[in-house]
């Protein structure tokens, strides 16, 4: 697999860098240790922007902190994948931890973890096969 990331992009400042090649816990990691309390979450829409944006197939957009990504590929019909990056106050879960085979963390299962596979999605299909 072709390792995808961030830095190719252009980034506003030295801020965090998601890796789009790792495994889907790894990259819900990476997301849950960037701060993101509602109201705070630009430096994690800057890491997810500048990820996508190092997506040639992917046109990206934003607005204040919501980043939406679109492929251009002419059809009538489009699937959205749609989540959001805020989470609640930090209450002693970050940075992220293993301990087994799970992963905690403030945002793991809200919604970190589905940011995570649309990210994946995002990096690895770049034609939907049209049915």
């Amino acid at each position: 697999m072709t390792r995808i990331l961030a830095t190719d992009a252009a980034r506003p400042d030295d801020g965090p860098v998601l890796d789009l090649s790792r495994s889907g816990g790894e990259l819900t990691a990476q997301l849950v240790d960037i701060h993101s309390v509602s109201g705070d979450e630009q430096k994690l829409a800057d890491a997810v922007e500048a990820a996508l944006r190092a997506l040639p197939h992917l046109t990206v957009d934003r607005d204040g902190n919501n980043v939406v990504a679109r492929t251009m590929l002419g059809r009538a019909e489009r699937v959205v994948l749609a989540g959001h990056l805020d989470t609640v106050p930090i209450a002693d879960n970050l940075p992220s931890r293993v301990d087994g085979d799970l992963l905690y963390g403030c945002g793991t299962s809200d919604m970190k973890a589905g940011v995570a596979v649309q990210l994946r999605i995002a990096a690895t299909v770049p034609r939907p096969t049209a049915t």
